[in-house]
């Protein structure tokens, strides 16, 4: 009887120590896809805006946001150029990246020693809450949390204290791919 009450909590234990830090599961991927949904939310709590859609996050620079409603653009990144492609305007923009735009999706692959030397974080089980140490940064708080073994939620918090919500559902039978950040050919 003694050995299973020892055992068990050391089970215990290990759980809570494996799922301890959410920002070392997350450093541990090469890369990340899914679906997602998004809202903004006032600083009062009202939801401004949703959207949702599909996403991939590729180490080291590479991100793609499909968003399939309300309307309907993707936005690609490598480390070096953004294309955003909007169905609905017909448009297509690129620009380069420079190291001052940021994204808190970004931050999701980032690795740990990148975060701790951007960040002052607080960890909570299978929450982190990251505050930016540059003052110039956008956002004045990142909160990362695993929900569920395959589903993730950022919020960050603006300046203005507006947050922009997402969740991403996570498809471990379909990981992201090269392809994946490839601008698809536009008759526009």
């Amino acid at each position: 009887m003694r050995w299973r009450v020892i055992l068990g909590c050391y089970l215990v234990l290990l759980s809570a120590a494996i799922r301890a830090d959410v920002l070392e599961t997350l450093a541990a991927r090469e890369g990340i896809a899914g679906q997602f949904s998004q809202e903004i939310i006032s600083r009062e709590g009202e939801v401004l805006e949703r959207s949702h859609g599909n996403f991939s996050l590729l180490r080291p620079h590479f991100f793609r946001w499909e968003i399939l409603a309300p309307d309907n653009q993707i936005l690609l990144a490598n480390s070096d150029q953004l294309i955003q492609i909007d169905w609905d305007l017909e448009v297509v923009v690129e620009r380069p990246i420079t190291e001052t735009a940021s994204s808190p999706l970004q931050w999701l692959l980032a690795s740990r020693s990148t975060l701790d030397s951007a960040f002052d974080i607080s960890l909570n089980g299978d929450a982190a809450v990251l505050i930016p140490l540059d003052s110039q940064y956008p956002y004045q708080r990142l909160d990362i949390a695993q929900i569920a073994e395959t589903v993730w939620r950022l919020d960050a918090e603006d300046r203005g204290g507006q947050v922009l919500r997402v969740e991403l559902r996570e498809n471990i039978d379909r990981p992201p791919q090269i392809a994946d950040f490839v601008a698809p050919l536009t008759p526009f």
